[in-house]
């Protein structure tokens, strides 16, 4: 693929990352504005409750959701920026090429946000611990993937 596409695939992936990590944000700061961080199953139960902080909460999964993958795809436009051929390698494969290439990133946390992502899309309502667990865990994320992120802007 020539450099111009990927670098124009490139920059639409970035612009959607800043803006699931904005909207990601600005939904965890509603839900601080309504109980305090880090969530318990009890609290949990009680935004389940109330329809308008469950289209936080669903804002919060949608938008995690979508970032982690285009983070993904990001991830491989960097790599094939920098020269390197990603088309038909594994995920694992891409992260330890970006390992070698200096990016913060390591299978274990690549993994652990997937899983994450997975538990929420599966996630049932009655289970508020879990819910509890996953949220605060994102929150905790967030300032990685502003990191990681960082890591991978070009020019």
């Amino acid at each position: 693929m020539k450099y111009e596409i990927i670098l124009k695939k490139y920059h639409k992936t970035s612009t959607e990352i800043k803006k699931h990590l904005l909207r990601l944000e600005n939904a965890f700061k509603k839900l601080a504005e309504a109980t305090s961080l880090p969530l318990t199953p009890e609290q949990v139960e009680k935004l389940l409750a109330d329809e308008t902080m469950v289209a936080i909460l669903d804002q919060i999964v949608y938008r995690f959701s979508k970032l982690q993958d285009t983070l993904g795809k990001t991830l491989r436009l960097f790599l094939s920026l920098k020269g390197e051929n990603v088309e038909n390698l594994t995920m694992i494969d891409v992260i330890n090429l970006a390992q070698k290439r200096g990016i913060d990133i390591n299978p274990d946390t690549w993994f652990e946000i997937r899983e994450l992502r997975n538990l929420l899309t599966h996630e049932y309502e009655e289970e508020h611990e879990e819910i509890a667990n996953v949220l605060n865990t994102i929150y905790q994320k967030i300032s990685y993937f502003h990191h990681l992120f960082n890591q991978l802007e070009v020019q």
